[in-house]
């Protein structure tokens, strides 16, 4: 989705320092090429300008689980010097972020310009919007009584909801659907 007039991606951040404004600026250039179905800039991106690291989410279109975004953390310096932590999360800021999970973006220790930086974290969040996601069901008569949410992909799990999962687990999901 190209950048619509006005709409500017990760609207409610500007930056403490001059590499967190680079990267910014650098991650806002790369993000309005993407051409993602139902991502919008600034009603699915946001940044919390009160954290150290500077942190960033976008909502993932098409997904109804409760706050299941793509989180970004970007250090510009500290003890490990610069990093960049990119997961799939929930409502706590980066706590699903696992550095030896290959699907999560981990970059340490690399001297590099905040742009190129910018332009990693761009790439992993442009990979994992395409990432094609599905919902499987369990149903009670035509009640869903508990589902899952996983990136079709990988299978990895996202998200699940209903009572008696591990139960229900047991056996195949009685409807699988494409959510993205």
């Amino acid at each position: 989705m190209v950048e619509a007039l006005g709409a500017r991606w990760f609207p409610d951040e500007v930056g403490r320092n001059e590499g967190e404004a680079a990267f910014l600026e650098r991650l806002r250039r790369e993000a309005s090429g993407w051409d993602v179905e139902g991502l919008s800039p600034e009603d699915d991106t946001s940044s919390q300008r009160w954290l150290v690291p500077l942190y960033i989410d976008v909502d993932v279109p098409g997904l109804t689980i409760r706050r299941r975004t793509l989180q970004v953390g970007y250090w510009t310096g500290g003890m490990s010097g610069q990093a960049l932590h990119g997961a799939w999360g929930d409502e706590y800021l980066l706590d699903d972020h696992n550095g030896n999970e290959p699907e999560d973006l981990t970059v340490v220790g690399v001297r590099a310009s905040h742009e190129d930086y910018a332009e990693w974290a761009a790439a992993w969040l442009l990979r994992q919007l395409r990432r094609p996601v599905v919902r499987e069901e369990w149903l009670a008569g035509d009640r869903v009584v508990a589902g899952r949410w996983r990136l079709d992909d990988t299978g990895r799990v996202l998200a699940t909801s209903g009572n008696n999962l591990h139960r229900l687990l047991r056996r195949r999901a009685d409807r699988v659907v494409a959510v993205r």
